[in-house]
């Protein structure tokens, strides 16, 4: 099976540099075609390439590693992004695409998650 490093570090190549951690996160409602999940970010490039992305101004999708449970933020999913971790890309293997219901009913095919169909709707 291939790994999904190769998507990472690519993702964190095209996304730019990191700015660091800020000082506050944000939450982002994102629709992948029917479903959505909720994605906590605190990395401040992050953020703004996910503002940018609400506003129609990119075509970045979110990109990192998935950790066990909901976080308190992503129910009814028994996953979320990690918030320190994930990234906006606007490419990456097909490998980690996927529904949220797919790695609901899949997670450990998941270590890495890259939703390409995915979309920012709304910052809660």
């Amino acid at each position: 099976m291939r790994s999904c490093r190769a998507a990472l570090a690519l993702g964190a190549l095209l996304s730019g540099c990191s700015s660091g951690p800020s000082d506050m996160g944000a939450d982002f409602v994102v629709s992948v075609d029917d479903e959505s999940f909720v994605l906590r970010v605190h990395d401040a490039e992050t953020i703004r390439l996910a503002r940018e992305n609400l506003e129609g101004r990119n075509h970045a999708f979110p990109i990192g590693p998935l950790r066990a449970g909901d976080g308190g933020f992503n129910a009814p999913w028994s996953w979320h992004f990690d918030p320190e971790e994930v990234r906006m890309t606007e490419a990456a293997v097909e490998v980690c695409d996927g529904r949220p219901s797919y790695v609901e009913s899949h997670p450990s095919d998941f270590a890495t998650y890259c939703p390409w169909a995915a979309r920012v709707v709304r910052e809660r």
